[in-house]
Parts: structure tokens; sequence; C-alpha cells
């Protein structure tokens, strides 16, 4: 009997599993640029990535229904990103009423690509070529790690205002050639509570990290927060991938909230493949979740995908697809 009811409970848990949308994977990292052309030839310059898709025209008539602004049209390039299955996609975005904005990495809604290299200081003269500006308050690459370890991280801005940070690590034996060899994303968010109810009961997310606030006065000048400041932070990995997540949460500092258009230069964006695209909608409704995309429906991307923009609980912009291949 005992078996019996075993079995019974966890095909009910299967069932549920089963039945509850989430994500199952991630496509993009994008955001939105001012001049295509002079973002692509920064990231090929400085960070010697390789392009996936050169730049050019992406002629969809379900853009506009997309980013709600009608006539709007989107030029785009894609990098390939060392060690993980997603791109960096960047857009432009033209026939609209753009509105460039930047916000401090410690603000709510700031979005961040962190870059491991193998050597951080062929990263730093052509970041100086291009005269990139720094975010690290001591201008210069800061020791966060061990002190017997050589781990050196800067914070910078690439020409519209996302920010990077440049982690000079040890390559996994595995990593692929070339100066860069792994990525991740990194979040700032409002309230981390709130932030990972939202990521691990609607999309599926599972992220661990310590809930108490710290002081590190090496992480506050990398990140350029005010020496006093504190933070904490959870991490976890994009269900279905690899591909690493961080988010952050600052305190005892003054914060604005970030949030801009899907087609804003600078605003970031993060696309992800879902299960059931019209369950989730409705659960994320449910919560009062914004929705951008015209009329608050999924837009018929292409014979096979749907897709819509929502705004997670710090303002950053989701895209959500469905893929009926």
């Amino acid at each position: 009997m005992r078996v019996f009811w075993s079995l019974l409970l966890c095909g009910a848990a299967f069932a549920q599993t089963a039945e509850t949308p989430k994500v199952i994977g991630i496509l993009n990292y994008p955001h939105a640029v001012t001049d295509l052309d002079k973002t692509v030839a920064f990231y090929m310059d400085v960070m010697g990535l390789e392009l996936s898709r050169p730049a050019g025209d992406f002629p969809n008539p379900g853009v506009p229904l997309l980013v709600n602004s009608p006539g709007v049209k989107l030029r785009l390039a894609m990098f390939k990103m060392p060690g993980a299955k997603f791109v960096l996609e960047l857009t432009q975005f033209s026939a609209a009423d753009r509105k460039a904005a930047q916000p401090l990495h410690t603000d709510p809604g700031a979005a961040n690509l962190q870059l491991r290299v193998r050597n951080i200081d062929p990263v730093l003269a052509a970041l100086q070529k291009w005269g990139a500006p720094i975010i690290t308050r001591s201008g210069k690459p800061v020791k966060i790690g061990p002190a017997d370890s050589n781990l050196r991280s800067i914070m910078v801005r690439d020409p519209d205002g996302y920010i990077l940070e440049v982690i000079q690590a040890p390559a996994a034996a595995d990593a692929p050639e070339g100066n860069v060899h792994s990525v991740a994303m990194g979040l700032t968010v409002e309230n981390m509570e709130a932030t990972h109810q939202f990521y691990r009961d609607m999309l599926g997310f599972e992220l661990t990290g310590k809930p108490e606030f710290s002081s590190n006065p090496a992480i506050l000048d990398m990140v350029g927060a005010p020496a006093g400041a504190e933070f904490r932070q959870m991490a976890g990995v994009v269900p279905g991938t690899n591909a690493r997540m961080e988010f952050y949460e600052y305190r005892g500092l003054l914060r604005t909230k970030f949030h801009l258009r899907v087609f804003d230069p600078g605003a970031p964006a993060l696309v992800m493949r879902v299960t059931d695209l019209d369950a989730m909608l409705k659960r994320l409704r449910a919560i009062g979740t914004e929705v951008l995309s015209v009329r608050g429906e999924p837009v018929q991307f292409s014979p096979t995908v749907r897709n819509i923009f929502v705004v997670d609980p710090n303002g950053v912009n989701l895209e959500l697809y469905e893929d009926k291949r």
C-alpha cells in the first residue's frame, strides 16, 4: 500500500509539473543600440567576438506588433557567445521615437554582460583606444578573488552605455579558444525576494544565494558603488540550458528604477523559449505582469513561432516565445 501511494503521489507531482508552463531554453541576450555598425565594430575590436549574423535588415512584419510601435523597422546583428548556447543580439530600430538612457549598475532594471577573459590587458588597451567609459571607481581592474588568485575585474560601458563586466579568470580545460572563454548574464533587481519568486514560480528558475546583505570594498569599487553600500546576490542557469544568470540587489545608496521600451537605445532584453505561451501568459497576467506587445497578445512571428514581450518586476523586457517545431 505504501508503494502504491508513493507511486500515486509521484504521478500527481509529475502531471502538475508537466502542465505548468515554464522556460525551456534561451535564444538571445539583446540590447538596443543607437548605431549598429559602430557597436558591432566595438565588440569585434575590443572583445574579439565572432559574428554569427552580420549587420543587416530584419524585415519581419511581426516586429512592429511585437514591440508595439507601428511602422518601426529593425536592423540587427548577432555575436557568438564563447562557451554558451545563446547569442548577443544588437538591435537598431528606426522609424520610431527613440529615447536613449543609461542606468547605473546599482539601479534596478540594469543589465550587464559578464565576459571572462584569459588576459585582461589587451582588452584594457582596446577600451582605452575606443575611449570607453569606465564604471569602476578606481578606473582600473580590481582584484576580486582570494589573495592567491589572479582574478581581476573591471566594469565598463559599450558605445550605447550597456554595462560590461570583464573578468580575468582561468579558463576551464574544455573552454573554447580565444581571449573570451566564457560568459554570463546579470540583472540588478529592486527586491530579491520578489524577483526570486517571479523567476521561480512563473519561469521555472532555480536560484541559489545567501539572503543576507554584505559589503566588500573591492566589489563596490568594481561596480562603481559608494563605500558603505551593501549588496546580495543569487544565481542560477536558464532552465534547460547552461546559460548562467546572476541577480544583484544593493542597498545603502540612491537607486533609480530603470526601464526602456524595447526599441530605445540602451534597452536590455532576454529572449527565452517556453513550453506553453498561452498558459504562461495567463499566469503572468494573473499576477499583474505588464504586457508590451500589441493588444497584449502573442504575435505569429513565423509559421511555427509565436512570441510576446512582457516586463519582469524590475523593468527588464522579456521576450517569451513558443516554437511548435
